[in-house]
């Protein structure tokens, strides 16, 4: 154990031992002896010599540590990658290191005894002038980001961390603190907010083109839906007139008359519902409260023929108000639940089950049956216009209902999706945001 590791009596001690073992050894020839009645005094002065010259050695060593123990801090304090200042209550700098006076591009003798202030602008002046005067009057670590202008005309983004402390006896407070460069990392945001901004912009415009392209094509096929139902219709009437001017007709002639009529028939009944499809993507939809229980009332007085000589279970599970527009979601449980009572009409007893189920932005809705069910290789062809999982021998319909349910949702801001395996049932999803969608009208 070192001097310096013991307490100042056991110091003291070892300091008096050290003494005497020195005082007790001869220094000066036994011829030169002082006199008997001298020894004591004599022996007082080597004692009292000998402990200066040991605090001298203790007190030399101590201020060489206190040296090498400034110079290193002093190295840390100008070495480090941040600049640190102290300033007075007026914002004087009274310390700062070599990294903030390279920040500033000055000596470190012009920079003190200035305000820090000198080297920003006056908008960043205000601002600090604020920061500093909150900082002195209530004490505590507070943070604020700065431009500072540089003694040459650079600029750098400071974030300033700063802390009050009390100064010396008759001094009032003192402000510590820290300034960090973060030029880069400011230059890195403003980079990549140039660039999200470039792109929305790209974004906008591509989108707003390809709106402009789904309006014109949507334009050229209900214009060209529209169109052909006069001619389907000529079509029936001049078969319809042939078949009954012809003298003799065969059963061959009859047979083919038949098939230009049921196909003209179901050409008019798909351009019919591709019509559907496009009045309701040009209709306005009102979005409003809507509560669903209500909704489904009505929709199984609508499909009472359906169920009648059947045996259905139909149950529902609590389902909840949501923002959207009543008629549209009538429509939507009118297209899953016909089509569930449709594809479970080859089971004695049809199930079909409602519910709701909540998550913190969306409410998310099912109908569930117990049906035929689907492959769910196929699921992407559901929700398609014109596509059908089967024949029109096993289940009539024309493959528009699941596309009305997916437009109609899509209105709604939310998606549509099912799940389902052969002969074990099916369940549709649909999700409706619990915020109407971005350009709603008429949303309460």
């Amino acid at each position: 154990m070192s001097a310096h590791d013991l307490s100042a009596p056991e110091r003291g001690g070892l300091l008096r031992e050290q003494t005497e073992q020195r005082a007790s050894a001869p220094v000066v020839p036994a011829a030169l002896a002082p006199a008997p009645d001298d020894d004591h005094t004599q022996h007082e002065l080597l004692v009292h010599q000998i402990e200066l010259r040991l605090q001298n050695e203790e007190l030399n060593r101590k201020n060489l540590e206190l040296e090498q123990a400034r110079q290193e801090y002093e190295q840390l304090f100008d070495g480090a990658p941040v600049g640190y200042a102290t300033l007075d209550e007026t914002g004087l700098v009274l310390r700062a290191n070599l990294t903030l006076c390279r920040m500033l591009e000055v000596e470190r003798g012009q920079l003190l005894r200035r305000r820090l202030s000198t080297y920003m602008d006056s908008t960043d002046s205000r601002t600090f002038a604020l920061f500093l005067r909150r900082m002195m009057t209530d004490p505590g670590r507070r943070r604020v980001d700065l431009w500072l202008q540089g003694a040459g005309g650079q600029r750098v983004a400071a974030q300033l961390e700063a802390e009050a402390v009390p100064g010396a006896p008759g001094q009032g407070w003192h402000c510590r603190l820290t300034l960090t460069d973060v030029t880069m990392q400011r230059a890195a945001q403003d980079e990549v907010l140039r660039l999200n901004t470039a792109l929305e912009a790209q974004i906008e415009e591509r989108t707003r083109h390809i709106r402009e392209l789904n309006d014109e094509l949507e334009t050229f096929l209900y214009a060209a839906a529209h169109d052909l139902t006069t001619p389907l219709r000529h079509i029936r009437s001049f078969t319809a007139q042939l078949s009954a001017q012809m003298p003799e007709p065969t059963d061959e002639h009859l047979r083919c008359a038949a098939n230009v009529e049921q196909a003209t028939l179901h050409m008019e009944h798909q351009l019919r519902a591709l019509l559907t499809v496009f009045r309701l993507g040009r209709s306005r939809m009102r979005f409003q409260p809507v509560d669903l229980t209500r909704v489904l009332h009505e929709v199984r007085k609508d499909l009472k023929p359906e169920l009648r000589g059947r045996e259905v279970a139909l149950s529902t599970d609590g389902l909840p108000r949501v923002l959207g527009d009543s008629l549209a979601l009538q429509l939507v449980f009118t297209h899953l639940l016909g089509n569930a009572l449709k594809f479970s009409r080859p089971r004695p007893q049809a199930r079909i089950q409602v519910g709701a189920q909540e998550s913190e932005r969306e409410w998310l809705l099912y109908v569930r049956d117990n049906g035929v069910g689907f492959n769910m290789r196929q699921k992407e062809r559901l929700f398609g216009v014109f596509q059908r999982l089967h024949h029109n021998t096993e289940f009539e319909g024309l493959g528009v209902g699941l596309a009305l349910v997916r437009r109609i949702v899509n209105r709604h801001g939310g998606r549509v999706w099912a799940e389902g395996k052969v002969d074990q049932g099916a369940t549709f999803w649909f999700s409706l945001p619990k915020a109407p969608p971005a350009g709603a009208a008429d949303a309460r």
